[in-house]
């Protein structure tokens, strides 16, 4: 037979989400004979929403995302509308309200004259689907496309001076047939190979036409024509029919032919545009050179000298 224990036991009851009560549960009674106790259970009363609300109405109004709480402020609005007539003359006499006798009949007779109230919803927008929720700020239709340098491409149509100005990037790529000097003194059409090229400009200005067995220029390329040595580009419809011909400095010459008359001027007037701007940078620089040489420098000690110190380099 158990005895009492002589203690409280608890037992945690949750009344809110918000908190947390330990109610004590009353000591277990036995009799003489070993009946089993009674518990007494409590009443929890159910949690007043409006007192809460009440309670943490600072809190709540300070709140950044006010509008995302489920009891917005003042989500309803009551107005009156008059109450329009649709008949040429009122089916209510003028003094029918103050002549009836009967209760009933003084209310269907408000019923027909009185003002309409109407109860306006503010957040009935919200009540939808979640793609016609109403947007309050202003977003852009697209998002701002972000273009980096790695990404650009030069467009073909560019003139001299952003050709010359960009500094590392891709120009032009496509397929051509190069032909294959070592084979025989003079190109032939059997001599020329499919070759995928790849025009880059370098970090230091420099450009170079790469050329690959396919498309995957990521793979070492095949040879590589520095177009630093390159003199002038010229059609040449001897061997092939829409090729042309790179001329370099060591009386060598590399002939390239595309599949059509549009891509062989499109590949003549960029390599040209190429050529030109790297010809006038270069003369530019040697003006600027020429320039510092003999150039007089005056220097004076102080604002007050008269004479001046002159510094000439020749």
């Amino acid at each position: 037979m158990q005895g009492k224990t002589g203690k409280a036991k608890k037992e945690m009851v949750i009344e809110s989400p918000q908190q947390f009560k330990y109610v004590p549960v009353v000591e277990e009674e036995q009799d003489g004979a070993g009946a089993q106790g009674k518990v007494k259970p409590r009443v929890v009363e159910p949690l007043d929403y409006e007192s809460v609300l009440m309670q943490r109405k600072t809190q709540i109004l300070s709140d950044g995302l006010r509008d995302m709480l489920q009891f917005p402020l003042e989500d309803f609005q009551v107005c009156t509308m008059p109450r329009q007539i649709r008949t040429l003359y009122p089916s209510i006499p003028p003094h029918a309200l103050r002549d009836a006798q009967s209760l009933f009949v003084q209310e269907c007779i408000k019923s027909y004259i009185s003002e309409w109230h109407v109860v306006n919803y503010k957040y009935e927008d919200y009540s939808s689907d979640f793609r016609q929720l109403p947007n309050k700020v202003s977003r852009p239709d697209n998002l701002a496309q972000h273009v980096f340098e790695v990404d650009e491409d030069v467009d073909k149509d560019e003139d001299t001076a952003s050709l010359g100005s960009q500094k590392g990037g891709l120009i032009k790529q496509g397929w051509l047939h190069k032909g294959n000097m070592n084979s025989a003194i003079s190109v032939t059409m059997r001599s020329f190979k499919r070759r995928y090229f790849h025009l880059t400009q370098l970090g230091d200005g420099s450009y170079n036409l790469n050329f690959y067995k396919d498309e995957k220029i990521n793979k070492e390329p095949k040879g590589t024509i520095f177009l630093d040595s390159c003199m002038g580009v010229v059609q040449n419809n001897r061997v092939r029919r829409f090729a042309f011909e790179l001329k370099m400095q060591d009386k060598s010459a590399y002939v390239l032919a595309a599949d059509s008359e549009s891509e062989m001027d499109e590949w003549i007037s960029t390599l040209n545009k190429i050529l030109n701007s790297s010809f006038e940078l270069a003369m530019q620089d040697k003006r600027n050179g020429d320039l510092h040489d003999g150039v007089c420098v005056w220097v004076c000690a102080h604002p007050d000298d008269q004479e001046p110190l002159v510094i000439c380099s020749f």
